[in-house]
């Protein structure tokens, strides 16, 4: 009986700690036109992502800073295969845009690898076909 507790309670600790260790937002419908911006704060090894359907033709504008470089990327999931509209790239502040080439849930992801926590402003604006 003490041996299915000490279990429970490992897998208990063991999921709030992998749901406690990122933050992720949006609806997860589809996005209307417009622009949005958010500050979060990332801790160390954590990460922030911001999720979104958008349509094929849809332009997709991203611009942040930070207070020290994240790891930054755009991506999908089709067929179990992650793709990356915006590979990673490690910066402190970033602009750019991509138009949407495949019909599914894009997620914008900020890693934090430093040492301590960062502050991230982000501004993302859909711009429809």
């Amino acid at each position: 009986m003490k041996k299915n507790f000490v279990l429970l309670i490992i897998v208990m600790a063991t999921t709030l700690l992998i749901t406690g260790c990122a933050s992720r937002e949006g609806s997860g419908n589809a996005a209307q036109a417009g622009k949005k911006s958010r500050k979060v704060s990332i801790a160390t090894g954590e990460f922030h992502e911001f999720c979104e359907n958008w349509e094929v033709g849809d332009t997709i504008k991203f611009s942040f800073t930070s207070t020290k470089p994240v790891m930054f990327n755009v991506h999908y999931h089709a067929n179990h295969v992650k793709y990356y509209p915006i590979k990673d790239i490690l910066v402190a502040e970033f602009s750019g845009s991509f138009e949407v080439q495949h019909d599914d849930t894009h997620c914008g992801m900020w890693q934090n690898n430093n040492d301590s926590y960062v502050k991230l402003t982000y501004e993302m604006e859909v711009v429809k076909k």
